[in-house]
């Protein structure tokens, strides 16, 4: 058995895993620039902190992470969400310049209000921020796949972003790699044992001793908690299924905007010349490696066609990722009441992607005790996300 003696151990090398790592080292190559170590306490030191990740599968962001709708929309979500998403949007143009590579590109939204059917523009111009009311002929000029005669209000947000989530793991992965983190594959948590500074955890044929254990197991961060003698927080996992077919009706225009349905029962948008769509299915689901249903691919195609005139075909690639959501709908972020041994980094609930930067570095400062730096609105959306005291397992 390999042993390991670290300062941070993070559980789950998903984009939440990655991206502390990455802020972690961050952090440590500007004390170092400065002169100055930093411990895992946050008091001044010789050293920066040791960072190990844990990761069960054979390769990071094997779940949910690499099966993303690859979108950033600075609308979307509660204003914690929106907060932390605006900075992370805000951190992207140095990380475009660290990897000398666009990671962004403009795909606004036309959100569709469908015939027959109670969501309508009223209800999206009244949740989501900078949205307008739009017209029908616009809508479709703009999506000529739209069908007209489908629809009966439209809002568009123009200022979702399309994200290169391969070239942000990847920056990640550098940062990483760069600041010495130990990444340990196919080590799936098996025991948990107190220590008097820490924990001693069993993961594969690992022994890792950390001070800090950073729960972000994702779906599984409730058993992993369970492990570790932390109640759970009632994260339940959701599948939500994508899927890439190609358009027998007409070509695709890789420029065109992205769609949904104002009801949630779809949205599509090029992929190259071919449209990728989700059924924008919650199911519930158990923490798993999730796997696509056909009936759910069907649905959505059907869904799809009945709306434009693209004639989707079957279907050349599909995949399920699992959204984990906490009962409030907010990520739950932080040490746990009464142990600041054990750290919630878990239900980011489908926002994974877009928060990622902003919610690293907000995470690493935590464990520094420092300020992140991103300023005073984004600091108090994150304080929001504190775990609300819970009793202990017996």
């Amino acid at each position: 058995m390999s042993v390991y003696e670290t300062d941070i151990v993070i559980v789950g090398g998903g984009i939440a895993g990655q991206s502390l790592a990455a802020a972690l080292v961050d952090a440590a190559l500007v004390d170092a620039a400065a002169g100055a170590g930093v411990d895992a306490a946050g008091g001044a030191g010789s050293d920066a902190p040791r960072i190990v990740v844990v990761e069960s599968e054979n390769t990071l962001g094997h779940h949910t992470s690499s099966r993303s709708a690859s979108q950033m929309q600075p609308s979307y979500g509660p204003p914690e969400i929106r907060a932390l998403t605006a900075a992370t949007l805000g951190l992207m143009p140095g990380i475009e310049r660290a990897l000398e590579t666009s990671i962004l590109s403009p795909r606004p939204l036309i959100w569709c209000g469908l015939r027959g059917s109670e969501a309508q523009a009223d209800s999206v111009l009244a949740s989501v921020p900078d949205a307008r009311e739009g017209s029908i002929a616009e809508a479709v000029s703009r999506l000529p796949a739209l069908r007209a005669s489908a629809l009966e209000s439209i809002a568009f947000d123009e200022n979702a972003q399309e994200v290169d989530v391969t070239a942000l793991l990847g920056y990640y992965r550098e940062r990483m790699h760069a600041g010495g983190v130990t990444v340990l594959q196919g080590s799936a948590v098996s025991d948990a044992q107190p220590l008097a500074d820490g924990w001693r955890v069993t993961a594969g044929s690992n022994e890792i001793r950390s001070r800090i254990v950073v729960n972000a197991a994702g779906a599984w961060a409730d058993p992993l908690a369970g492990l570790f003698g932390k109640a759970p927080r009632g994260l339940q996992p959701y599948r939500r299924t994508i899927t890439v077919a190609a358009a027998t009706g007409r070509a695709v225009d890789p420029s065109w905007p992205m769609a949904c349905d104002m009801g949630n029962t779809f949205y599509f948008r090029p992929r190259g010349t071919e449209i990728l769509a989700s059924p924008l299915e919650d199911s519930p689901s158990v923490a798993e490696d999730a796997r696509p249903r056909t009936s759910d691919v069907a649905d959505v195609t059907q869904r799809i066609n009945a709306v434009t005139d693209l004639a989707l075909g079957g279907s050349s690639r599909s995949w399920t990722g699992l959204r984990t959501l906490s009962p409030s709908g907010l990520p739950i972020v932080g040490r746990e009441p009464g142990d600041p041994t054990f750290y919630w980094l878990a239900g980011q609930g489908g926002y994974g992607i877009q928060t990622s930067a902003a919610l690293g570095r907000m995470v690493a400062a935590d464990l520094l005790g420092r300020d992140a730096g991103l300023g005073d609105d984004v600091a108090a959306a994150f304080a929001r996300l504190a775990p609300v005291p819970r009793p202990s397992l017996a």
